[in-house]
């Protein structure tokens, strides 16, 4: 289940629409001036995939992260509005449906007022409730908190009769509803820009008066090939966008200022203020960013502040209400010294930022840490940033490759470490060794070098030698990668240039560490798979051997590029249970479809 990507104005709405025009352009070779659209009121609850086999509900899942979320099947069938059976004359082998589970505003007042009498902790608001409630380990909870359902989209099997039913969006909507569903009836048609206009302005301005909360308008292409073309990003779908609803403001006091050091040795005040409602939470912190907004802010002991939530989700201070000042309030001061090691704080001119350039600053290197174990670097699982704080107060570690020195021993002094856990931990440490060379390079938390950015590189230079030559070369071929700028450009020349970042490496090296494409050991050894080698692969439905990170994994070590979309470049499309829509354009491009077991055989696991 992709995210969808984010537009804060019409006129980002209008942008998206003309990137539209002139990508199914491109692909029609003809100009595409009209497109019709579907927009839909954006819920604020939680999105949940339902599969039915020959027409019964058999699984529901969570959201999750996108490709793996929790089962909650038995939670699902308490929602009323959910149909245990759809109501077909036929049946299809298989259905997915996807949509929003929520909770009304009148429901989650009542589900309140019973809490406060029972006295327990209130839910924020409707949102965390509908959350909370689908997690619940009695179902029976579930039906007494009256959850509802929003279905907006459907996934058909390849054989089920389509080809002239169901080509668009509008369509498959009026689908799910004979199916049983419920469709959000604000939906509407949209066939050119005064239309949009009149929606989302509508829809601004009366959205308090209905039953559930919306904090956006969601702008889909309505027809399914056009959305077939259009395709995908890594996050997000390229047919479909979000507009979000203007963040609500409301204003509060501040109390004091904190001066938190990153990873990078940036240095990001934070005002602590008297906790405040926003968005349906309660907020008492909020980042300033940088000194120059610090500076621009011209923030005082006990100043009035206006308070948003930036995207709905992240606190920000908009301004200062210096009318309400306090006389003679003393001003707040960027620290001239890191407040985590006492050293001189650095500014470059050219950049907002102000950095701790100290490498040993016990800030710097616990967030170093605290990247490195992250599931999208090592996954080092078992360690966080509770635990990365003990181990630097009993002095276990300093560094990164100081974890690769612990033992049972001296894991024995963390509280409330048992053997179990302390066996887990080393296993987990040990087997990190074993990652890819694109998910090193990015763990090592290099400015600006981001997972996709990691992997593009990667794909280029083979080992970090190579990628230090090139780095610290005039002549460096660095910004022929795709994603690849002058910003990050410097940044690795930097990094390379820092002696305490060579002797990491040499360090962990030391400790059995391989900063190298793992192909490139087996074109030593003579053991390149030609099956996997420098092909392109895409990935489609549900697989039962593999989670699709593990999958993911497992061709990029065999020397596979993985891919989100089908294009003529493509080698092979895996296709798992309800591979969707890839099934049939692998087809039409004569793209290699390997089955699971099929899969399986190229890998020499079967």
């Amino acid at each position: 289940l992709y995210s969808l990507d984010n537009a804060f104005n019409i006129n980002d709405v209008k942008e998206w629409i003309s990137k539209v025009q002139r990508l199914l352009s491109e692909s029609y070779n003809e100009i595409i001036k009209e497109i019709i659209l579907v927009a839909e009121l954006k819920i604020d609850g939680n999105a949940i995939a339902l599969k039915y086999e020959n027409g019964i509900l058999k699984n529901a899942a969570t959201r999750g992260d996108g490709r793996e979320g929790e089962d909650i099947t038995n939670n699902i069938k308490r929602i009323k509005s959910i149909p245990l059976k759809l109501r077909l004359k036929q049946q299809p082998k298989w259905l997915e449906v996807r949509g929003e589970a929520f909770i009304s505003n009148k429901s989650f007042e009542i589900i309140n007022k019973y809490r406060k009498l029972n006295n327990e902790q209130l839910f924020a608001n409707p949102r965390n409730a509908c959350a909370g409630s689908l997690r619940q380990l009695d179902p029976k909870v579930v039906a007494k908190r009256n959850l509802d359902f929003f279905a907006y989209q459907v996934y058909f099997p390849d054989d089920y009769d389509i080809e002239n039913n169901y080509i668009d969006h509008w369509d498959r909507l009026e689908f799910l509803k004979n199916c049983g569903f419920k469709i959000n009836e604000y939906s509407s048609l949209i066939h050119n820009e005064f239309e949009l206009d009149d929606y989302c302005n509508l829809w601004q301005n009366k959205r308090q008066q209905i039953d559930f909360d919306t904090d956006g308008v969601v702008i889909k292409v309505n027809n399914i090939k056009d959305q077939d073309i259009l395709g995908f990003t890594q996050k997000a779908p390229r047919w479909a966008i979000a507009l979000k609803y203007p963040a609500e403001e409301v204003s509060t006091k501040i109390q004091s200022l904190d001066f938190q050091v990153g990873r990078s040795g940036n240095v990001t005040p934070v005002a602590n203020f008297d906790p405040v409602q926003l968005a349906g939470t309660t907020v008492s912190r909020a980042t300033l960013h940088n000194i120059d907004r610090f500076e621009n802010l011209d923030i005082h002991e006990f100043d009035t502040i206006v308070v948003r939530k930036a995207g709905e989700i992240i606190p920000e201070i908009v301004r200062v209400i210096k009318e309400l000042r306090i006389k003679q309030s003393n001003k707040f001061n960027f620290p001239i010294y890191c407040p985590a090691c006492g050293k001189k704080l650095f500014r470059n001119e050219s950049e907002a930022a102000t950095k701790c350039i100290n490498q040993v600053c016990p800030a710097i290197q616990k967030g170093l840490l605290n990247h490195w174990v992250s599931k999208s670097a090592m996954n080092i699982d078992g360690i966080g940033m509770k635990i990365i704080e003990q181990m630097f107060e009993a002095k276990l570690i300093k560094t990164i490759d100081d974890l690769y020195s612990l033992n049972i021993e001296k894991l024995k002094s963390i509280e409330r470490m048992g053997e179990k856990s302390i066996n887990n931990l080393l296993l987990a440490i040990e087997t990190s060794k074993k990652k890819s060379w694109n998910k090193k390079l990015y763990a090592l938390g290099i400015d600006h070098i981001g997972e996709v950015t990691a992997k593009n590189i990667s794909l280029e230079f083979k080992n970090i030698e190579s990628l230090r030559d090139a780095s610290l070369s005039k002549e460096n071929n660095l910004s022929e990668i795709n994603g690849i700028g002058l910003e990050i450009i410097d940044s690795l020349n930097n990094w390379f240039l820092n002696n305490d970042n060579l002797n990491l490496i040499k360090n962990l090296q030391s400790k059995g560490f391989e900063f190298v494409d793992k192909d490139i050991k087996k074109l030593k050894n003579k053991e390149i798979n030609d099956n996997f080698h420098e092909k392109q692969f895409v990935i489609t439905g549900t697989l039962g051997t593999f989670t699709r990170n593990s999958l993911i994994e497992k061709i990029e070590e065999e020397g596979g590029i993985v891919k989100n979309s089908l294009n003529k470049k493509t080698n092979y499309l895996i296709a798992g249970e309800k591979p969707g829509s890839k099934l049939n354009k692998a087809k039409e491009l004569n793209i290699n479809i390997l089955k699971e077991e099929d899969l399986l055989k190229l890998l020499n696991l079967k």
